[in-house]
């Protein structure tokens, strides 16, 4: 049954509609052509008659005129019926082709109504099958797509709240037992445990942290001071950070800046951010004794390329294209140890991107790894 108001009837209409005023328009041209050419034949007809035969001829002319006349009628009136049969097969053939041709529209639409309802029920592994080449197959397969999209970002925040979890239980299960010890009279609050608490609950605060930085650069809320910096400067500033980290573990900062560096365009703070949470990284994977590298230089494109490299046991080719997701580390055990809360590099590459830039890594398994990124110098601004 097909409704009145449904898009089928609409298109069997707008064909049905199109057939008549085609019939229409080619019966009244056809009829008022062939009117009009017999009546000129008909008079070439009488003015031969009458140079030829007189009034005898005219005459008979004049019965065979009255006598073509008649046929004329006949034959103008068995056009007629022709056209309208014409018309009648036209309206018929449109109204088959019109239910094929919106049986073939509808059908897709239909389908892709259905897994539109089936995706907002959450159902988002739901696709729609695609038959065809056309706009609305290019419409499903845009659809399916776009559900492709949604449950990679459902499987991704179902990870997310899985890692932030993870994280997060492990700091407060150490501080609820040491504090509950401490209260029990079970181990005496020495500064060596408490200082290992302060470290937990630094770590707690700069998860947090880390998950506000994202959630602003998310909703792009990130306010960013965007102004010439001196290059140097900013890389000292970061480096000096760390330096009591890198110590620590015998780990030598080397700082390469070309002579001709020019001002970089960007965020003070933010640009620091970057700096720190790569060399940290650095340092971190970084076994004792090994060495870090920090250089800037100008590209020929006019950017200002920045790398941080180390002296680590290298990234796994699988693993490059994942470093910048949240929680992502390249060691399946996951330790702590070996890394921070796992939210470093995406917090770069949020920065980076906000500020015009981009950021990519290169490594090679047992021969460290290197993170690049670049900036527009302030005078190609």
């Amino acid at each position: 049954m097909i409704r009145m108001h449904s898009l089928s009837f609409k298109l069997i209409l707008a064909f049905v509609f199109v057939a008549v005023l085609s019939v229409l328009v080619l019966s009244f041209l056809i009829n008022r052509a062939t009117t009009s050419e017999f009546g000129m034949y008909l008079e070439h007809i009488g003015r031969m008659q009458g140079m030829m035969g007189g009034q005898g001829m005219m005459g008979r002319g004049g019965e065979m005129i009255q006598a073509m006349g008649t046929a004329e009628a006949e034959f103008l009136s068995n056009i007629r019926s022709y056209l309208w049969w014409a018309g009648g097969a036209a309206v018929a053939l449109a109204l088959a082709m019109g239910a094929i041709l919106a049986r073939q529209i509808i059908l897709p639409l239909r389908r892709l109504s259905l897994a539109a309802r089936e995706v907002s029920k959450g159902n988002l592994n739901y696709r729609v099958r695609i038959n065809s080449r056309d706009e609305v197959g290019q419409v499903a397969g845009a659809f399916n797509s776009m559900a492709e999209s949604l449950e990679r970002n459902e499987e991704s925040r179902r990870n997310m709240i899985a890692d932030i979890a993870h994280e997060l239980r492990t700091p407060l299960t150490l501080l609820q037992g040491e504090v509950e010890a401490m209260l029990d009279n079970v181990i005496e609050p020495t500064r060596e445990r408490l200082t290992s608490l302060h470290d937990e609950t630094t770590h707690l605060s700069r998860l947090v942290s880390d998950l506000r930085t994202l959630s602003m650069a998310d909703a792009g809320q990130l306010q960013m001071n965007l102004e010439p910096l001196d290059t140097a400067e900013i890389i000292a500033r970061a480096v000096s950070a760390i330096e009591r980290q890198a110590k620590s573990k015998n780990i030598s900062v080397t700082i390469q800046v070309s002579g001709d560096m020019a001002p970089v365009f960007g965020d003070r703070d933010r640009l620091s951010q970057v700096l720190r949470n790569l060399l940290d990284n650095a340092v971190n994977y970084t076994p004792p004794g090994g060495r870090i590298t920090v250089a800037a230089s100008v590209e020929t494109s006019g950017n200002a390329l920045f790398s941080v490299s180390d002296t680590g046991p290298g990234i796994p080719e699988g693993d490059i294209m994942h470093l910048f997701e949240r929680f992502y580390r390249a060691d399946p055990s996951r330790s702590r140890n070996t890394g921070g809360s796992g939210l470093g590099l995406t917090i770069v590459k949020q920065l980076v991107e906000a500020q015009g830039g981009k950021v990519w890594a290169a490594s090679e398994t047992g021969k460290g790894s290197t993170f690049y990124f670049k900036f527009p110098l302030a005078k190609s601004r």
